[in-house]
């Protein structure tokens, strides 16, 4: 009977721990759902500003709306507290948790005379190299306008210019003397050091011939350079010209700077067409030959018929985008081809578009004079797309396209037509007829240099959240070095 009453007190004393257990679990259930039923959630300033919100206790998962106010000169920056810093001025988010969310509003810095905008939460922050149009100078400004660097030359620039990967510059220059010049004229390659000193130079700058406007660097270091070619009277004539006096041609050399040999080149008068000589070989209907350039398109009193201004070098496909100002278009030209080969057929044009009128065709003309051929490198999203400045002469307004160019350029020229436009900006006070360009900026938004005012910085919507004005003298073109 003894051990019997002994297991009766171990089961009756385990019954009642079990009971005293789960009481003590079911509240302690009660309480923890009674815990979190809300939440507490603090807010804090840094900086100069206010919030949409107070302090406090707040009901679990109910939906809470942040809004940051800027006093005058803050900036709204970021809210800190989250699990990543959060940079909208406006942000929703769940309350699922206690939260200590801190705004963080900045000062906006002073900024320079010459910005007329800035929106520091929305520019790209690298410094922007600008160029004066034929000056002496170039500067590498930052966003708030200071200098951080200016170049002063001994010589007028005409006109491209160029940081090097290796802190050197590489720019086009104009000579003391030349034999003929247009509007853009070089005639003088050089390399220079950080502070300005000649390394090397290459000139061309002959009574024939003359460097102008641009120049690229290819991957391989050679040196893609525009020249105006002069044909006299009678070699125009016997071009079929139909005006008088000499003309100028556009040629590519490409240089090799460590031995100065040019080891490749096109030339224009090579794929030329014309309607009016039939007795000549390179008679034809302009409207069946858009691979040719028609040489009788822009008859003005200069001679100066094509005017190209820019060009660019597209690495995967191997071909050189060629700005054309007095025709209003940009030429594709091959480069895959031997100096020999590109003399032929083989070196006709392989695409080109924004003036369909320049080979007879009636499709829409978008080009009124144009600037400044480039792809976008920097911006992940578009990368691979073609920009322009398109100046806009006709209506007094200048445009900025961007466009989606084709894998690969339709073999048949009757196929032609303009690329998808992707993308494009104007304004109201946006127009130069002459020089300016567009570069896509990492951050997406658009560079744009208006050659008689400045810059721009436009984002993608097209909202403007940088100007610089120049205050009077001329720029050429912008760069960023990320």
């Amino acid at each position: 009977m003894k051990s019997l009453s002994l297991k009766s007190f171990y089961y009756s004393s385990l019954f009642s721990f079990l009971v005293v257990f789960s009481l003590i679990q079911c509240s302690s259930d009660l309480n923890s759902e009674e815990e979190i039923t809300s939440v507490t959630l603090t807010f804090s300033i840094s900086g100069g500003g206010a919030l949409s919100l107070e302090s406090g206790v707040y009901d679990l998962n109910s939906t809470i709306n942040l809004v940051a106010t800027p006093e005058s000169g803050f900036y709204f920056d970021r809210w800190e507290g989250f699990e990543t810093p959060i940079e909208l001025e406006e942000y929703t988010f769940t309350a699922t948790s206690d939260f200590v969310i801190t705004a963080i509003f900045l000062p906006i810095p002073e900024v320079a005379s010459e910005i007329e905008l800035y929106v520091p939460k929305k520019i790209d922050v690298n410094p922007i190299f600008m160029i004066k149009n034929g000056g002496t100078q170039a500067f590498l400004t930052d966003k708030i306008g200071n200098k951080l660097q200016t170049w002063n030359f001994s010589s007028k620039l005409g006109n491209e210019l160029k940081l090097l990967s290796d802190g050197n510059l590489m720019g086009l220059f104009k000579p003391e003397s030349v034999s003929f010049s247009f509007g853009g004229y070089g005639g003088i390659l050089r390399k220079l050091t950080p502070t300005g000193e000649t390394l090397w130079e290459y000139e061309v700058n002959t009574e024939t011939e003359l460097l102008h406007h641009d120049f690229e660097v290819l991957p391989n270091g050679n040196i893609l350079l525009l020249i105006w070619e002069l044909f006299n009277p009678q070699q125009a004539s016997a071009l079929g010209y139909e005006g008088d006096g000499p003309i100028y041609l556009e040629k590519i050399i490409e240089l090799n700077p460590n031995t100065f040999d040019i080891e490749w080149e096109w030339r224009s008068v090579d794929h030329l067409i014309q309607d009016s000589s039939s007795s000549l070989s390179n008679f034809g209907s302009i409207e069946d030959y858009p691979e040719k350039i028609d040489l009788n398109y822009d008859l003005n009193d200069t001679g100066d018929l094509m005017h190209a201004n820019g060009l660019f070098y597209d690495t995967v496909r191997d071909v050189i985008y060629l700005s054309v100002n007095f025709y209003s278009e940009v030429w594709v030209i091959p480069h895959s081809y031997t100096t020999e080969e590109t003399k032929s057929e083989l070196g006709d044009l392989k695409f080109r578009f924004g003036n369909p009128s320049t080979y007879g065709s009636l499709s829409e003309r978008l080009f009124f004079n144009n600037h400044h051929p480039t792809l976008v490198e920097h911006d992940p999203a578009t990368r691979g797309n073609f920009l322009i400045y398109m100046n806009g002469s006709r209506d007094s307004q200048s445009v900025v396209y961007e466009f989606i160019l084709p894998a690969s350029f339709d073999p048949n020229p009757k196929n032609w037509d303009t690329p998808e436009e992707a993308w494009s900006y104007t304004h109201p006070d946006l127009f130069f007829g002459k020089i300016s360009g567009a570069y896509r900026l990492a951050n997406g938004n658009t560079l744009i240099c208006e050659g008689d005012y400045g810059y721009w910085e436009v984002t993608p919507s097209g909202t403007i959240v940088w100007k610089y004005n120049g205050g009077g003298p001329t720029f050429w073109r912008g760069y960023i070095y990320p």
